[in-house]
């Protein structure tokens, strides 16, 4: 999966040290990935969610959430087609429960 819009995760980083070690396994697992449906993508993250057009991811053991949009693979001319995560959001479990923050890239 190609991941779009890194550089949130970069932000998230360096405003929640804590999260670093779990932002760098979840980035490694996610650009291997040739998900072709959310489905795929539970057999990975099992604790994922789809809210709307959103795939949710929980990390920190539950202490924040990476909020996604996901453009899964798919067949073209010549192979599978490499899919697309677009992050939309990094946030601390407190800021997740306001979906105005959800579209906000690192909430200050």
């Amino acid at each position: 999966m190609h991941v779009v819009t890194e550089k949130y995760l970069k932000e998230a980083t360096e405003r929640y040290p804590g999260a670093a070690a779990q932002i760098a396994a979840w980035r490694a697992i996610a650009k291997d990935g040739r998900w072709r449906s959310f489905i795929d993508l539970q057999q990975v993250f099992a604790d994922a969610d789809r809210v709307g057009d959103y795939v949710v991811f929980k990390l920190g053991r539950n202490r924040y959430r990476l909020v996604t949009i996901i453009h899964y693979a798919r067949e073209a001319e010549g192979g599978p087609a490499e899919g697309h995560i677009w992050i939309r959001s990094f946030l601390t479990n407190q800021q997740y429960e306001h979906a105005a923050n959800w579209d906000k890239g690192v909430v200050r």
